[in-house]
């Protein structure tokens, strides 16, 4: 019997006590596999509404990484780590030491990335529009613009975009921020838009001119004025009274038509009816 037992403890020795080896952990690779990322600054109120300190992990470990630490560094999404339970995504930084956090990736649905990343394309993306002439859209909310100038910055008015600031304070929506400058001097921020006519999301700002002054003085009074007629165009429809909350396409033997809708709840509803470009009909 004691032959047994020295036999048995010899073999778990020669093999590097194998048995009690944590298994191997497999990152595959996604749909983003490669993509650099950096984490952006935070709103103080808004790091007050989630727990910030413990969302990333050490792989392979349940050791949490405070948010801070995060900061003014590069990463690089190196793909998805399963277990029975729960899917990852796992970053590495320049040392390759990495890091997960739980994701969904449902198949139904596309994942939604955490509002606090910045994709390093879009951050070049922003970059570039350093120098640009954009025109402003609603000033008054905050959540989109805001200035620490006394001045009243007005909507479509035509700003300079001077430098860029990535930073989140809700959510979602784009964490970068535009700082823009008016023509006299005084500085205010208007976050990245990204594409504009998002539906259900209003834009912060045009990078065209709004109120071109073909369309007529009294068209653009009504823009101005958050009028509607029929005969506008989309486009002047968005300016007017913005994006819609819910996009819909029907087809017939006429064509393709758009039904925009404004309002999330069942009687408070309009639908704006749309033909080649142009409105037709208002159901309110």
């Amino acid at each position: 019997m004691i032959n047994k037992i020295y036999t048995l403890t010899v073999v778990l020795i020669l093999s590097g006590c194998s048995f009690f080896q944590t298994p191997e952990i497999y990152v595959t690779p996604n749909s983003w596999s490669g993509k650099k990322i950096i984490f952006v600054d935070l709103d103080d109120k808004y790091k007050r509404t989630a727990s910030f300190n413990r969302v990333w992990s050490i792989l392979g470990s349940n050791k949490f990484r405070p948010y801070h630490k995060f900061k003014n560094r590069d990463y690089t999404i190196v793909g998805t780590y399963e277990t029975w339970e729960n899917d990852f995504l796992v970053i590495k930084d320049e040392k390759d030491q990495r890091y997960k956090m739980l994701f969904n990736f449902s198949d139904e649905e596309m994942p939604t990335f955490p509002s606090y990343i910045l994709f390093n394309d879009l951050l070049k993306e922003t970059k570039s529009m350093v120098g640009q002439t954009i025109w402003l859209n609603n000033t008054l909310d905050f959540k989109g613009f805001y200035s620490f100038a006394d001045y009243d910055f007005k909507r479509f008015e035509a700003v300079t975009v001077m430098d860029i600031h990535p930073f989140q304070n809700r959510n979602y929506d784009y964490p970068i921020w535009l700082k823009i400058q008016a023509k006299n001097g005084l500085d205010g921020f208007v976050r990245f838009n990204g594409d504009e006519g998002r539906v259900g999301i209003q834009d912060h700002y045009y990078t065209t001119d709004p109120l071109p002054k073909e369309w007529g003085k009294d068209r653009l009074t009504q823009i101005k004025q958050n009028k509607i007629e029929l005969g506008m165009s989309q486009r002047q429809v968005r300016l007017s009274i913005g994006n819609p909350d819910e996009l819909n396409h029907t087809s017939s033997r006429h064509g393709v038509a758009e039904q925009w809708v404004y309002g999330k709840e069942m009687g408070n509803r309009v639908y704006y009816q749309f033909s080649n470009g142009n409105l037709m009909f208002i159901n309110r």
